[in-house]
């Protein structure tokens, strides 16, 4: 499916990037193929949004240890575990909702590609507003004779965090609006599993 959405006429795309689309929505297609029976407990409603709690108590992990690398190098600590956690709840809601945030349109019905687009469109908002902060301590920084290198690690540690709290946020947004499951796609489920 076209994105209908997309600016670009389709004749003006290049062969390249229509290839490079197929290609990545044959890769998310194998991904669902191959956690098509994983976590289904976790895809519901319920399910979805208590990952997203997680997710979120991970990334506040990880902030707390972007702000304390401004002190101290014990840091390292909470921000390697919330980095961690972050991407094994990231890799957990990407197979809970079917990893619609970042698939390729071609691979997306109408649905799908709505939330996906709105969820990147957030995503994107919140990303540009989160960057203010490390360049206005840099900015604040900048009017000091000397900087301790301390403080230019810790910009640099809590750049990185904001960043990936922007990137894990369209998945978060996908997973949150979430619907039940219909319960014949469950019994559709099961039966395939049990032929297969």
């Amino acid at each position: 499916m076209r994105d209908p959405n997309s600016a670009i006429p389709e004749d003006a795309t290049p062969a390249l990037w229509r290839r490079y689309d197929e290609w990545r929505a044959g890769r998310h297609l194998r991904f669902n193929e191959k956690h098509a029976g994983a976590l289904n407990s976790w895809r519901t409603r319920r399910g979805a949004r208590r990952l997203v709690l997680l997710q979120v108590s991970a990334l506040v992990v990880t902030l707390a240890g972007a702000v304390m690398s401004f002190a101290t190098m014990w840091f390292v600590i909470p921000f390697v575990v919330g980095v961690v956690g972050s991407c094994t709840v990231q890799y957990a809601l990407r197979i809970v909702t079917g990893s619609i945030a970042d698939t390729p349109v071609p691979a997306l019905d109408e649905i799908q590609l709505a939330q996906r687009n709105s969820a990147r469109s957030i995503g994107f908002v919140v990303l540009y507003s989160l960057m203010f902060i490390p360049y206005l301590i840099l900015i604040i920084l900048g009017t000091n004779d000397s900087v301790s290198g301390q403080s230019v690690y810790g910009t640099a540690i809590l750049l990185i965090t904001l960043v990936v709290m922007a990137v894990v946020l369209p998945t978060m947004l996908t997973a949150w609006w979430m619907n039940d499951p219909d319960p014949e796609d469950l019994i559709t489920s099961e039966t395939e599993r049990s032929h297969g």
